[in-house]
Parts: structure tokens; C-alpha cells; sequence
């Protein structure tokens, strides 16, 4: 008998076909129960986080007094790396070094501190106060170490802000002079190093200069309360870029021309941004460093309850924590802002 030729038949017995169903179904369920797994998950996705604003209030401290810990007539600002604070009072005489809650660590005078405008922290945790004519330096502790003598070139006449680099120059704005002078260590001794600026509305001019802050990367930016700007200006003071717009009146009375323009009473940077503080009616703006102007929301500070005499006595970026610093005069107090830039 051919076998190939032979016909097959196929038995299937009910137990092995029951079975066979069996599988099939399994598989089919299986599949459905996948899918609507992968459904549930994606109806499941959560929403997308709301973005949050450029600038966030986040508290204040400080209170108007002459005990420790209190504050009568604040002009200056300043944070150290690890997040401490510093105000000079012009009131009191004195440099208050506050935890980053506000909590007092340390409070001095100094006979030659008769009135201070502006103090910066070096890396060291060394500190400059402009005073007058002049710039004292002291150690963290408090006690007096160096004086700036200038010279015939770099006489300060009314020292205002001040800013130390991360290489320990020192730049100070003279309002009286409408200039930037540097100055450096060299060999344990203040050098005098160069000046920059005059009185008017082109670029590198100034109206009424009052703060400067200086960039990781030795850029120096200046506010120029009557010019209604910050400009940018290189380590050796040539001008780089302007954020905001200078009045530029026919009147050979600049001064008088800018009355009514964006105060721009104070700077700092940050890795990212450029910011200035004003009064009640612009008391931040802010930039990115190619000169792009972020809108702010109007009620930023809504929360922190400025009276209309608010006045941005000075600004400092907390390279520590990340914040911005905003010392209102009126209310003798620090305010700290969270930037989400």
C-alpha cells in the first residue's frame, strides 16, 4: 500500500477541542484587559503642572528700631555664600549681619562710618561699605582693616552702591561725578585702578547713578536712577549693552528732563537676569542678559503689602539660595523673592 497516497483523517476528541477553546479565549482576554490597561493609563496622565510666575514673594523680616536686631534707616545690602545677610543704617551708624531668616548675628560700628550708602561681601566674607569720599574695608568679625585713599583721578565725591568680584575688585559709583571707580588689592594695599562715566543720556553716560552689581564673569552693571536704565559696561568699563530707556531731552538740564521717568534705583545679577528696584509704581523689573525685558505679573509683591512711600533702598542676588533681596526703606525690612526664571 502507497501510505503517501493514502487518505489522512484527523480525530479530534471533545476533551482536546474544549481545551483548544479554552487557550483562545485566555489569549483573547488577555488581550482586551492589556488594552484597556494602556487606555486607563492614558486617561490617567496627570495634568500638566501650572507654570509658575517669573517672580514669587516668599517673606519678609525686620522692623523699625534701634535694637538688635532692628533697623531705622537702611541704604544698603548685601549676601554672603552662605546665605547671610548684611545691612548697613544709615541711622544707626552700623553693619547688621542677619541669618537668612532674619535672625541677628552681628552688629558694629566704626568711627569713620558717618554715612554710609552701600556695602558688598567679598568671597572671604570680607566687607566694604562707601562712605562718603571713601571705601572702608573690614574683616567678617567686624574689625577695621583698610581705607581706600583714591587720588587725583579716582577722589570719590559722593560714593554710592558699591559691588565686589569674585577676583576682589571693588567697583563703586560716584552719583556726584555720574562715574564707575574700580579699585583692587595689589600686594595687601587698595590700588586704584580705573574710572569710567560722565553726566548724560548717551551710552556709558549717566544722570544719577546710585547701584551696581557685578556678574560671575566680571561684567559691571550700573542703575542709573535718572536716566531710568541699567547699563552694562565690561571689567574695564567699556559699554556693552543698556536695559530700559534713557530720556534724551534738547534741555542741557538732563537732571530735570528725567523727573517723572521709571525709577531705577538699585541692581543685581544673577546668572541669568538683570534686575532693578524702584518705587511703589515699578519696584522690579527684570531682563534676561541679552536685553530681553520678562513682564512681570502686576500684584508680584501684592503680598507683601507696599505702602505707596515704598523705595527700593538697594537690591542683592543670594547666589547661595537663589533669591532676590529687595531692601524697603520705608518699612526698615528685607524681602526675599524666589525667582523661577
Amino acid at each position: 500500500m502507497n501510505w503517501a497516497e493514502a487518505p489522512r483523517f484527523s480525530v479530534h476528541k471533545p476533551e482536546i477541542a474544549f481545551a483548544r477553546a479554552l487557550r483562545v479565549l485566555a489569549l483573547a482576554s488577555s488581550f482586551f484587559v492589556a488594552l484597556s490597561i494602556l487606555g486607563c493609563e492614558r486617561r490617567a496622565d496627570p495634568a500638566p503642572a501650572p507654570q509658575l510666575p517669573a517672580l514669587e514673594y516668599a517673606d519678609a523680616w525686620g522692623a523699625r528700631g534701634k535694637d538688635p536686631g532692628q533697623l531705622e534707616s537702611p541704604v544698603g545690602i548685601a549676601a554672603d555664600g552662605y546665605g547671610n545677610v548684611f545691612v548697613v543704617d544709615a541711622a544707626t551708624l552700623s553693619v547688621n549681619k542677619f541669618s537668612a531668616k532674619g535672625e541677628p548675628l552681628l552688629s558694629f560700628g566704626y568711627a569713620a562710618l558717618t554715612h554710609p550708602e552701600g556695602i558688598a561681601v567679598d568671597r572671604g566674607g570680607g566687607i566694604y561699605v562707601s562712605v562718603g569720599s571713601r571705601v572702608l574695608v573690614f574683616w567678617p568679625e567686624g574689625d577695621f582693616l583698610r581705607s581706600t585713599n583714591g587720588g587725583p583721578r579716582a577722589l570719590l565725591r559722593e560714593a554710592s552702591g558699591i559691588a565686589v568680584s569674585d577676583a576682589g575688585d571693588f567697583y563703586v559709583v560716584d552719583r556726584a561725578a555720574c562715574r564707575v571707580e574700580a579699585f583692587g588689592w595689589r600686594n595687601r594695599y587698595l590700588r586704584f585702578l580705573r574710572v569710567w562715566g560722565k553726566c548724560g543720556s548717551d551710552d556709558g553716560e549717566f544722570i544719577a547713578p546710585s547701584g551696581v552689581a557685578v556678574g560671575r564673569d566680571g561684567s559691571v552693571f550700573v542703575a542709573d536712577a535718572g536716566g531710568a536704565r541699567v547699563q552694562e559696561f565690561s571689567s574695564d568699563g567699556a559699554f556693552v549693552a543698556s536695559f530700559g530707556q534713557a530720556p534724551r531731552p534738547d534741555a542741557a538740564d538732563t537732571r530735570r528732563a528725567a523727573h517723572n521717568q521709571t525709577i531705577v534705583a538699585a541692581v543685581a545679577v544673577s546668572p541669568r537676569n538683570v534686575f532693578s528696584a524702584g518705587d511703589a509704581a515699578s519696584p522690579l523689573r527684570a531682563w534676561s542678559l541679552d536685553g530681553k525685558e520678562i513682564p512681570l505679573d502686576s500684584d508680584v509683591l501684592q503680598a507683601a503689602h507696599l505702602t505707596p512711600d515704598f523705595h527700593a533702598a538697594a537690591l542683592a542676588y543670594d547666589f547661595h539660595s537663589g533669591d532676590l533681596l529687595l531692601l524697603d526703606a520705608h518699612a526698615c525690612r528685607v524681602l526675599r523673592i524666589h525667582l523661577h526664571l
